[in-house]
């Protein structure tokens, strides 16, 4: 994926639910770590990608991937705030989940 392979808003969210339906998607180490942490499980991580807004200020171009990071702000269902950072290779990869 380059710089130019950005995904607008409407695309985002339809390659996101696609990739949960599809069962495409992986938590890194980190992002089940720094869930544990918040007491957040995978249930709610999924939620925030799929009821949540994209938080265009903190999405970044990976240079040593190659990739974007795209940041998805939502709420779970125990209303804690959330953020959460996914990427795209042949799966969504979810890189980190963190309480705000």
């Amino acid at each position: 994926m380059r710089s130019d392979d950005f995904l607008d808003n409407v695309r985002l969210r339809n390659t996101i639910l696609q990739h949960i339906a599809s069962g495409r998607y992986r938590l890194t180490k980190h992002a089940a770590e720094e869930q544990a942490k918040d007491d957040i499980d995978l249930s709610d991580t999924l939620h925030v990608l799929k009821t949540g807004f994209h938080e265009a200020g903190k999405t970044t171009f990976n240079n040593k991937f190659q990739n974007w990071n795209y940041a998805i702000r939502g709420r779970t269902k125990e209303s804690k705030d959330v953020r959460v950072i996914i990427a795209f290779s042949n799966e969504m990869m979810i890189v980190t989940v963190m309480e705000l």
